[in-house]
């Protein structure tokens, strides 16, 4: 294995500067790891106008890059700052990236998402062109960045410091395809021919992630159950047909955990340490935690949370449902997080509603994300669709035992409880509803109420689970050997 490429990383988001999902937080963690394996690592992504932007010590590395745009040139800006051991670059374009949001509001997405990611992938390329960084290989990560491969294959096919490098698209979630109108391709300077079903084109619309996948020297995701998913006929996917066309060309690497940032033996954000052998700490984590969230509840009852973005995708409708039943059973709920508006309004609702019982927060920062990880006894994960699912990986390390839906990645990790044989790290459950979700919880609340031993041994499976960004790391250093191979013919 070559420790001594160029690996570009381009993004639309990162922890902790931009953040709205999963994808924010791998690209906190992948730069330091292959750093620390030789790579030499530049992180590219947008400049938007978030107080954690603004704080990076950010100098000029390219006052002025002309953008090709739509028949025109657009100019914008990049800065440089260095982030523990790698650089990072930030594409400057207040027109697309000086506003409050990533993609857009509570209430839906910004109507340019296709002109400024258009733009946004055209602008990485001129810089790394202008910048003459010569990248051994260009990691793309979901739509945003998706158009890149097919940049490299039709306007910089014959460039010099461009022509060579090879290039990997992660999907993280293939939920969201940036899907748009035909009109689209005139942004990317393309004749009609591009716009095709075997190019760029899926369903009449042009597809940002279905034009990725199919130019990509490789392809991967984040899971190998999610893998199996996206593959499978059964799904009725038409992204699915071009990734079983691309063979092995398509492939997983598991997500791993920042066990550094992650560590509940020395995590300063917990009221105390606690670990495998020793998890008394724990006890006074979730006390702190109740105070933390304004809960009314003794220590002794079953504490849940559920901590993600708000939507369909996470389960949030069906989580909804179930706080009745769940609040009947004699549990309390914590909810914490950010996202559609109609979520924010039940889940505000139902704070109300079962005031002392229910609590619904978000706050910025790492604090009390890490307060309710250590301190609750469940961990609610009802998600519709899940590649991958980093909280499971934070709540297995805490002693938190999951409650899952079985798909995805939390089908490939969480092996359900079985209480005849004692096998199992958490609980598990298959349909997609408010009556399987409680049934789940019931049987976690009865496993936790009348057999503490069984439940300890489940929170010390879980503490023993090892999701190390190491193995990680190394799965995707090898993903770049083999794009190398592919794209240069080896």
């Amino acid at each position: 294995m070559r420790s001594d490429l160029r690996i570009a990383l381009v993004t639309p988001e990162a922890a902790p500067f931009a953040k709205s999902g999963e994808l924010a937080e791998f690209c906190a963690s992948l730069p330091r790891y292959l750093t620390s394996l030789g790579f030499k690592v530049s992180l590219i992504m947008p400049k938007y106008s978030t107080p954690q932007i603004a704080s990076l010590h950010a100098a000029s590395a390219f006052p002025e890059i002309s953008v090709p745009l739509n028949g025109e040139r657009v100019k914008a800006s990049v800065l440089r700052a260095e982030q523990k051991g790698y650089d990072i670059y930030l594409v400057d374009s207040p027109k697309y990236f000086l506003r409050e949001n990533i993609y857009g509001p509570p209430s839906g997405n910004y109507l340019d998402n296709d002109e400024r990611f258009v733009f946004f992938s055209r602008a990485a390329l001129e810089f790394l062109r202008q910048a003459r960084l010569s990248p051994d290989v260009i990691h793309c990560q979901n739509w945003p960045t998706a158009l890149i491969p097919v940049f490299l294959e039709s306007h910089y096919r014959e460039d010099p410091g461009l022509r060579s490098a090879a290039t990997v698209l992660t999907l993280h979630n293939t939920a969201f395809q940036g899907e748009f109108p035909a009109e689209t391709l005139a942004l990317m300077d393309l004749n009609w021919d591009f716009f095709g079903p075997r190019r760029l084109s899926l369903n009449g619309k042009f597809n940002f992630l279905k034009a990725g996948a199919a130019c990509a020297d490789l392809v991967n995701t984040v899971s190998r159950a999610y893998e199996k998913e996206l593959l499978s006929r059964r799904n009725g996917s038409e992204l699915g047909g071009v990734l079983r066309k691309r063979g092995k060309a398509f492939t997983s690497v598991r997500n791993g955990l920042d066990r550094e940032s992650w560590d509940p033996e020395k995590d300063p954000y917990i009221a105390a340490p606690f670990g495998p052998g020793r998890p008394e700490g724990k006890a006074r984590c979730k006390q702190d935690l109740i105070a933390a969230a304004g809960l009314a509840m003794s220590a002794d009852r079953p504490l849940l949370a559920f901590v993600s973005h708000l939507s369909r995708l996470k389960g949030a409708d069906i989580l909804a449902q179930s706080l009745q039943g769940i609040v009947d059973i004699g549990a309390g709920v914590l909810i914490f997080g950010e996202g559609e508006e109609r979520y924010q309004k039940e889940f505000g609702a139902a704070a109300r509603r079962f005031p002392g019982r229910v609590a619904f927060k978000f706050e910025a920062g790492p604090v009390l994300i890490h307060k309710i990880i250590a301190g609750a006894d469940m961990l609610l994960l009802p998600s519709l669709v899940e590649p991958s699912g980093l909280n499971l990986f934070a709540a297995f390390r805490y002693g938190t035992v999951p409650v899952v839906r079985a798909t995805g990645g939390l089908k490939e990790a969480v092996r359900p409880a079985n209480s005849r044989t004692g096998s199992g790290n958490g609980f598990t459950f298959g349909g997609y509803s408010a009556e399987a979700l409680v049934r789940a919880v019931r049987q976690a609340v009865d496993c936790r109420a009348s057999r503490p031993a069984r439940w300890r041994r489940l929170m010390e499976e879980g503490m023993r689970q090892d999701f190390s960004w190491e193995e990680t790391a190394r799965g995707y250093a090898d993903l770049y050997e083999r794009a190398l191979k592919s794209k240069r013919g080896g």
